[in-house]
Formats: structure tokens, sequence, C-alpha cells
């Protein structure tokens, strides 16, 4: 086995997008079957009128196979704890920034007063 079988060969990826619009979800349904997981989007339900009830509309509706699903997983996950250490520094900072009154805290100029006469 040579050296470059081991290395990945690296692409320039362009990324063009069919839709632009963007849906918001808050919701989710997760269906697993043996080939895939079935993931469907709501931005979350709706009381239906006359009824009262409430249903989850869905606006989305995503399949992929395992391979697809582990891999977003890794990501999703790279990207919370990303997220976490950037809130744990700022409240780090936050922090010390109290603890520490001889931070200069920004202030308006004064104005100086003028004899009258």
């Amino acid at each position: 086995m040579t050296q470059n079988s081991n290395q990945q060969t690296k692409q320039n990826v362009s990324v063009h997008y069919d839709k632009t619009e963007v849906l918001y979800a808050t919701q989710f349904v997760a269906s697993p079957s043996a080939e895939e997981l079935l993931l469907d989007f709501s931005s979350g339900t709706i009381r239906e009128p006359g009824s009262g009830d409430e249903s989850l509309r869905i606006h989305t509706r995503l399949a992929m196979p395992w391979s697809t699903v582990e891999r977003l997983s890794r990501i999703l996950n790279q990207v919370v704890e990303r997220k976490q250490q950037l809130v744990a520094k700022q409240t780090a900072v936050a922090r010390q920034a109290a603890a520490n009154p001889s931070v200069p805290q920004a202030s308006l100029p004064q104005m100086s007063q003028q004899p009258t006469g």
C-alpha cells in the first residue's frame, strides 16, 4: 500500500442552493428504519380551528442513509461543543470583568463647566 492511498484526496466543492428560503424548525420527528432515518421538521404545533386540537404541521421531510446520519451526528456534536466552549469563555470573561473593578468601564465624556458672566 502506498502512502498516497492512505491520504484522503481533497476536493473543492462549491455549494449552490436550489431554494434560498429558510424554514424555521423547533420540532422534529425521527422515524428510523433498517436502511435509513426519516426526519420530519415543523415550526411548531398549530391549534386546529373548530376542534381546538393541536397538530404538528410538517414543512420538510428528509431521508438519510445511516452513514450520513452518523456523519451528521458527529458534525452536530462538534458544533454544539464549540458553542458550549464559546459560551463558557464569554461567561468567564464577564465574571472576570465583574470581579475586577479596575477594568475601565465605558462612560460618556464629561462636559466642562464654563464660568458664566
